[in-house]
C-alpha cells in the first residue's frame, strides 16, 4: 500500500520538474515578444501536464488520508474506492496519450532553439533533475498506467475478499487495464 503512494509522490515530483524548470520557464521566455520560442510549440509540447498534476496531487492526497485512517484507526484502507472516485480524471490520459507523438515532433523543432539548447544545459546541471532531460520525463504519464496495474494485481493477490475495498480494487484495475489498452491502440 505504501508503495502505491511512495510511487506516485515520485511521480508527482517528476510531473513537477516538468512543469518548474521546463513548462514555466519555456512559457515565459515564449510569451516575450522577440523570442526564438514559439508559443504554439510550447503549448502543444506541455498540452495536459497540468492537468496530470491536479490528478496526481488529488491522488497522492486521497492515499495518504487513507492510509492515515488505516494506520491510525485500524480501519480497512481504501485505495480502489480512492482510484473510483477519481476514476472520471484518467481521461486526461487517453488525450496525453493522443498528443504525445505531436508534442515529441514539437520538442524535437524546439530543440533547434538556442534558447531552448541553453536551458536544457542549466537545467539538466541542477541536482533536482537527476540528471534527466526533458524526454525522459515526459514518457512517465505513457507509463504510469501500466504501473498502476502492476501495483494494483498486487494488491488485490493480497486481499482479502470480503475486505470492503476489495470490489473497488477490482474494479479501478479492470478501469485502468482499459486505459491502458486505450492508451496503447491511440499511440
Amino acid at each position: 500500500m505504501t508503495e502505491l503512494l511512495t510511487t506516485e509522490e515520485t511521480y508527482l515530483n517528476h510531473l513537477m520538474t516538468i512543469k518548474r524548470f521546463y513548462m514555466d520557464p519555456l512559457l515565459e521566455i515564449a510569451q516575450k515578444k522577440s523570442s526564438l520560442v514559439n508559443i504554439k510549440d510550447i503549448e502543444i509540447i506541455f498540452a495536459f501536464i497540468p492537468q496530470l498534476i491536479i490528478l496526481s496531487s488529488l491522488l497522492v492526497e486521497r492515499l495518504r488520508e487513507t492510509l492515515n485512517l488505516f494506520e491510525n484507526e485500524s480501519t480497512e484502507a481504501h485505495i480502489g474506492r480512492a482510484f473510483c472516485d477519481l476514476e472520471p480524471l484518467f481521461d486526461i490520459y487517453i488525450a496525453y496519450t493522443i498528443n504525445f507523438s505531436k508534442s515529441k515532433k514539437h520538442l524535437s523543432k524546439a530543440s533547434s532553439s538556442i534558447v531552448y539548447r541553453q536551458l536544457v544545459q542549466h537545467t539538466i546541471k541542477r541536482k533536482e533533475t537527476n540528471k534527466m532531460v526533458l524526454s525522459d520525463y515526459m514518457i512517465a504519464p505513457i507509463q504510469r498506467i501500466t504501473r498502476y496495474c502492476l501495483l494494483l494485481k498486487d494488491l488485490i493477490k493480497y486481499s482479502k475478499p470480503s475486505n470492503s475495498d476489495y470490489v473497488y480494487l477490482n474494479k479501478t484495475l479492470k478501469s485502468l487495464s482499459a486505459l491502458a489498452y486505450a492508451m496503447n491502440t491511440v499511440q
